[in-house]
């Protein structure tokens, strides 16, 4: 039930291939992968994106799967067949809040982080406890301002002083560590049509925020809720979550989302706040024999999906200790959950 995560850097070494019918192009195509970019073979059908990832079984999929729908997935799986070479398996899953497989294709459930959102006095009163309610709160009574704002200069440069605040977050490398400002500004600038940005304000200083981009009616997903570090102790990660559920409650958005159901304290976090592990169906669809097999032996999900839930916290815990010990010996202050 977890996100494929597979290597994105697999198809540079791919001969050339052809265009055939019912398929615009084939191309390469460049994606965000572990917080840098990577090249990947780009499928254009239709209205239509995909990129193929993978080894030695390669998939195709949506290029922006969270914001596109698959529309008809016979015409995909048609054109993919004619391509050469054509990847192994076509995988797509339904977006909230399509909560109930509609094809007859295999699938499997996938775990999703999301807020039922029916409006924000019902979150506000029913999906929180009373000490997430004191925490998100308390960010404004001590002096900190939650507000929508737009992207500049400021913002970008804003943003930069707390993504290189430090080089760990949430128990790992933080990838936006470093990142310089036309970097920062492309991330904050895609989506922006279908974007809404929340700013969190100590004495003028930006020291949290949220991105919140919208797919049409049926979520919203902040591509990330971060802060600095010290803001942690005014709990501005709560108030920032607050302020997505108010929007949006406000524009009739049906769930609020934060990608995959996460494990640990994460998880812990997340469920204070409301979030509910959201199960949807993910499709899988053999486009030649090799996928086919790859999909009766259980070789098509990554092997992060067979580990038990206990032994992933277990690997979790291990890895934030070990760069907890490895950045702090080098001068640097770590992070260690989400809020």
């Amino acid at each position: 039930m977890t996100n494929i995560v597979q290597d994105a850097v697999t198809n540079q070494q791919r001969p050339t291939t052809k265009t055939t019918e019912g398929v615009i192009a084939i191309t390469k195509d460049i994606i965000d992968y572990c917080g840098k970019s990577a090249s990947v073979t780009g499928i254009q059908i239709n209205d239509k994106r995909l990129i193929v990832q993978g080894h030695f079984i390669t998939t195709a999929h949506l290029k922006d799967e969270w914001y596109d729908d698959v529309g008809d997935p016979e015409v995909i799986i048609e054109s993919l067949k004619k391509c050469i070479p054509a990847p192994d398996i076509f995988t797509f899953w339904q977006r909230l809040p399509d909560l109930l497989p509609i094809y007859s294709y295999c699938y499997e459930w996938e775990a999703l982080s999301a807020i039922p959102v029916k409006n924000f006095r019902y979150w506000w009163e029913n999906q929180i406890k009373s000490d997430t309610r004191k925490k998100a709160k308390r960010a404004e009574k001590r002096g900190v301002e939650i507000t929508v704002i737009s992207p500049d200069d400021e913002l970008i440069n804003g943003v930069m002083g707390i993504f290189n605040e430090t080089p760990v977050r949430r128990g790992k490398p933080f990838w936006h560590y470093g990142k310089q400002f036309e970097e920062v500004k492309a991330m904050l600038f895609a989506d922006f049509a279908r974007s809404k940005y929340i700013g969190a304000y100590d004495k003028g200083s930006l020291v949290g925020f949220v991105k919140l981009v919208f797919a049409e009616e049926r979520f919203a997903n902040p591509g990330f809720i971060i802060s600095t570090l010290e803001a942690r102790k005014k709990y501005v990660n709560n108030a920032l979550i607050a302020k997505a559920v108010e929007l949006c409650s406000d524009a009739g958005i049906p769930y609020l989302t934060y990608t995959g159901w996460r494990k640990g304290t994460q998880a812990e976090f997340l469920i204070r706040n409301g979030f509910q592990k959201t199960l949807v169906p993910r499709y899988w669809i053999p486009i030649t024999k090799k996928g086919a097999v790859a999909i009766k032996l259980g070789l098509h999900r990554n092997v992060r999906a067979y580990i038990p839930e206990p032994v992933m916290v277990l690997l979790l815990d291990l890895r934030r200790s070990f760069y907890s010990w490895r950045y702090r010996n080098n001068g640097h202050e770590s992070d260690y959950q989400l809020g």
